[in-house]
């Protein structure tokens, strides 16, 4: 076997796996296999599994830094990475490093020549990261990894996870409908395949009743315990860009994460470490710290007070609902610029009504994104001309940043741009910001 010898040459051939099995698996016997031929590492430490459309990634940080505040050596797996390939895989908050992804690439290629895997038992990118997370976790000795699914649930790859202690199920809505299906429920369904044997099931508290049904009813096929956070019991103090101060069940908790969303999400880990631990003085310390500290990059993440520039990681129309919300509860009296990049197949048209319709925003932008399923900005622009009057596109990222700031500059302290429309934008602009600070 020739193995690399570099993290560059080890990152090109995951990536040249592609994102989708030829022929596509139906069932989860392909990572099975796959994982069979290294001991099935992932049931070799205590697993949370996450599911859902929105907010898995926000969930899996709050629960791994209150795993940690508790003194579990805890390791993270999420999808996609906002900037470095190596986030996707961390332990204690430390990403694994550019060697270890080349060490384990080298270990899985070979152990795949080794035994003459059949080609359509070959995994695509997904498979292979999830396996080297597996492994990882397995080989560095940590006591719980919390796993955030790729796409769906079911056949997603990482539910080859055996017995999870907890199955978490997050916001669910409209995505991937391509693949998923072309309902909530359906899509429902598809998530809540998570769901094993003899375990606990946590769902978002804002979750239609049809939605809430699917999840309860295959809770009971499965023999879990099924939880959902008391709405009637969450008293919301004051909340502003920087933190949020809420009682739950009459304690007192912080958290940094901005929106009535992650909210929702913190009572739905605070339940599910409750439901792990119990609830005391001691785990209610862990749940406090760990919730205070929790940062989760790209989740109306602040890159600039002045002026004020953010970014969000809303990409379809339950995410920018959210995002919406935000800004309409904690930016009341800022004059808004959008600038917004969208992928094709995230259902641009009615994403952006959702946003665009909003008397606040002052001044629409339409930008490209750096993927090969970018819309292309004219179109985005078309999209909202309906809506918002003032209106542009701009095919450079870092003239439409400058230009929006040199335009909100007449009207601070009253004014705000937000950056959003896809995870894939995130790291072109923070690269644009800092290229904007630097001149």
């Amino acid at each position: 076997m020739n193995e690399y010898v570099n993290y560059g040459e080890a990152l090109d051939f995951i990536h040249s796996l592609g994102k989708y099995s030829n022929p596509p698996h139906k069932d989860l016997s392909k990572i099975k296999y796959l994982c069979e031929l290294f001991g099935n590492p992932q049931d070799c430490y205590k697993t949370i599994h996450i599911a859902g459309t929105n907010g898995k990634g926000s969930t899996a940080a709050m629960l791994s830094n209150i795993l940690r505040e508790l003194g579990y050596k805890t390791g993270r797996f999420i999808s996609p990475f906002i900037e470095n390939f190596t986030e996707r895989i961390s332990i204690d908050n430390v990403d694994i490093s550019e060697d270890d992804i080349l060490f384990y690439t080298n270990k899985i290629k070979k152990t795949l020549e080794i035994n003459n895997v059949p080609s359509d038992f070959m995994p695509n990118e997904f498979d292979f990261i999830t396996l080297a997370a597996f492994l990882y976790y397995k080989e560095k000795g940590c006591e719980f990894a919390v796993i955030e699914t790729g796409l769906g649930g079911r056949i997603d790859p990482t539910n080859a996870i055996k017995s999870p202690l907890v199955s978490v199920i997050t916001s669910i809505s409209l995505d991937h409908t391509q693949i998923l299906g072309d309902t909530t429920e359906k899509i429902a369904s598809e998530k809540c395949g998570i769901i094993k044997e003899n375990s606990k099931v946590v769902l978002y508290p804002l979750t239609s009743k049809s939605v809430a049904d699917i999840a309860k009813t295959t809770a009971k096929e499965k023999n879990c315990a099924f939880i959902m956070p008391d709405i009637d019991s969450l008293q919301i103090f004051y909340e502003n860009i920087n933190f949020t101060l809420f009682d739950y069940k009459k304690k007192g908790y912080k958290i940094k994460l901005a929106g009535r969303h992650q909210i929702y999400n913190a009572i739905s880990v605070i339940e599910t470490i409750n439901c792990l631990f119990g609830d005391n003085s001691k785990i209610y310390n862990a749940i406090y710290s760990g919730l205070k500290k929790t940062f989760f990059s790209a989740r109306f993440e602040i890159l600039s007070e002045n002026p004020l520039i953010i970014f969000d990681g809303a990409h379809n129309s339950s995410g920018v609902s959210a995002l919406k919300e935000t800004i309409k509860n904690l930016l009341p009296d800022k004059k808004i610029f959008l600038i917004c990049g969208m992928l094709k197949d995230k259902n641009p048209e009615e994403v952006l009504k959702e946003i665009c319709s909003e008397n606040f925003i002052y001044k629409f932008t339409a930008v490209p994104v750096n993927s090969p399923r970018s819309e292309n900005p004219e179109v985005l622009r078309g999209y909202v001309a309906d809506y918002c009057e003032n209106t542009d596109y701009n095919y450079d990222l870092y003239n439409a940043l400058t230009n929006a700031i040199n335009e909100a500059d007449k009207y601070l302290p009253n004014a705000a741009i937000i950056c959003f429309g896809s995870l894939y934008l995130a790291g072109d602009v923070k690269n644009a910001f800092n290229k904007y600070k630097n001149n």
